[in-house]
């Protein structure tokens, strides 16, 4: 927690009033009814934004990051593709304390900052919480009746034991229960709903909360491999080449509520700034203030920032690698954490 607090210490007056009202608040507010609040120059606060997200991301490529990266990286491999808010606040003894500079707990700054998740509905999920469920009723659906549900789920899905009984549950009331999730319900009634860690803390499953060696640790690494984690990843592996997702999108022919449709300008060719639909976004689990971090073609790094309005700060690697030209149509879509992109012919 104090490296965090540290981390924003030496920040201008104006960056620490973004983080605090806008990158890591609860309920972010506009940059204009911010400009309001501190009496300052709107288009001040707009480049005093774009430094503090670029400081951030910066600061958690370098060593000194490598304590909270570490920390972030045994977390997620714990919290599994599904977990909840309560896990994740219960998880660390140091997770429901208040960051000072920031003004809020350390678990929603570790929240803003995981590249591979987001809270939606109070679940903690890689990818999009409805796509999440329509798997799992799937994979229930047709599982054989002699399967263990809850293997299944984490061997499938990457939602961990000890998260099972709370995901069916929920699954359970937000749609009508299928005969396959009745029986994984029963299967795990009987699963521990809080054991003592031997690490001096709680958690769920009397599963231990994986500790890091943060003096190996690559940040950048581990960074790498946060992002390209997916729906379908199980177990999290230091590497530095990105997984493709474990669905590929259809066509946006066959299914064209997934994908954006960009028309493509010398703007964008040169490398300026791609707006997305803020419908689109919400479904990718951003607000304003947040960004997104995703793996384009090529293993180019693409970020999607929500300032005003969401957009892509840049889609030049990838309409490069397409060959497009001023007046094309792309299609992208974001899997996952992957960016996929196509020219039509």
């Amino acid at each position: 927690m104090r490296l965090v607090d540290n981390m924003f210490r030496d920040w201008s007056p104006l960056e620490r009033a973004v983080a605090v009202e806008r990158l890591f608040a609860v309920d972010p507010i506009s940059l204009r009814a911010l400009a309001h609040k501190l009496n300052a120059d709107r288009d001040a606060l707009s480049a005093a934004q774009r430094t503090a997200e670029e400081r951030i991301l910066l600061w958690l490529r370098s060593s000194e990051s490598a304590p909270l990266t570490g920390h972030m990286f045994g977390l997620t491999e714990w919290l599994g593709a599904a977990a909840t808010k309560d896990q994740l606040i219960g998880a660390d003894p140091a997770h429901p304390i208040e960051v000072p500079t920031l003004q809020t707990p350390l678990w929603r700054v570790l929240v803003t900052l995981m590249p591979d998740r987001r809270l939606q509905d109070d679940w903690l999920v890689v990818g999009d919480l409805g796509g999440l469920r329509d798997r799992t009723r799937q994979l229930l659906a047709n599982k054989p009746i002699d399967t263990d549900a809850v293997a299944l789920m984490e061997h499938q899905l990457g939602i961990r034991a000890h998260s099972a009984q709370a995901w069916l549950d929920a699954l359970a009331a937000s749609g009508q229960e299928t005969p396959a999730q009745e029986a994984a319900s029963e299967a795990t009634r009987q699963l521990p709903r809080r054991t003592p860690g031997a690490n001096g803390h709680h958690h769920r499953g009397g599963q231990p909360i994986p500790q890091v060696n943060t003096g190996s640790i690559d940040p950048r690494a581990a960074l790498a491999t946060l992002s390209a984690l997916s729906g379908g990843n199980t177990r999290p592996h230091l590497i530095t080449s990105q997984r493709a997702p474990l669905h590929p999108p259809a066509s946006p022919s066959a299914d064209p509520s997934r994908w954006q449709r960009i028309e493509v300008t010398s703007d964008h060719l040169r490398g300026g700034p791609v707006a997305v639909p803020e419908g689109y976004a919400t479904r990718l689990g951003m607000r304003p203030g947040t960004l997104l971090s995703v793996t384009g073609p090529g293993d180019n790094a693409v970020v999607l920032v929500w300032r005003d309005h969401p957009v892509f700060d840049s889609l030049q690697p990838v309409l490069m690698r397409l060959n497009a030209r001023p007046g094309d149509q792309v299609y992208v879509t974001v899997d996952g954490y992957r960016l996929d992109a196509q020219l039509p012919a």
